[in-house]
């Protein structure tokens, strides 16, 4: 559960992707396309899985080493799988990413209710962002069909960075 749980957060945190999009990843959704590892994923609202994230080496390695110790996958097979006994091999539901994603954060001492699985999704198009990805960029790898939803991650960036509050000279 632990390799899972790291490979499922980081996936998150990296990505974007939501937690429905990981509730629904399946083994044969991870393919190599164009040179990168990629994630096909089905958005929200969407009947297939039309759009993909690219999977770094730093967010597939976790995947693949959590891949691994679950030992032969098939077709149709989650890359989340539940472990509980009622459950065995069905995929996590979003409760379940949900609260694992509670979990680690108090694990860690964050205890906020405004701090979620979700928050990542934030975290990914922020860090994007700060680390030099362009708008279009972000907008893509969030999977967002307006640009002004992303530009709601430039604006708090700018608004952090550029705030007026520090030219206020006394």
């Amino acid at each position: 559960e632990g390799l899972r749980d790291f490979a499922l957060l980081n996936l998150l945190a990296r990505t974007g992707l939501r937690t429905i999009e990981a509730s629904r990843a399946l083994f044969e959704d991870l393919r190599y396309e164009g040179g990168d590892s990629v994630l096909w994923v089905q958005g929200k609202g969407r009947s297939a899985k039309d759009d993909f994230v690219i999977l770094t080496e730093e967010t597939l390695e976790p995947i693949e080493a959590y891949l691994e110790a679950r030992g032969t996958l098939h077709d149709g097979a989650p890359i989340f799988g539940s472990h509980s006994n009622r459950n065995q091999d069905s995929g996590l539901t979003t409760r379940s990413i949900s609260r694992i994603a509670k979990d680690a954060f108090r694990a860690v001492g964050i205890d906020n209710s405004r701090v979620t699985a979700h928050s990542l999704r934030h975290t990914a198009a922020t860090l994007a962002l700060a680390g030099g990805a362009s708008l279009g960029q972000a907008q893509a790898m969030m999977r967002h069909s307006d640009p002004k939803t992303t530009l709601i991650y430039a604006r708090n960036l700018q608004r952090h960075s550029q705030a007026a509050e520090r030219a206020i000279q006394f």
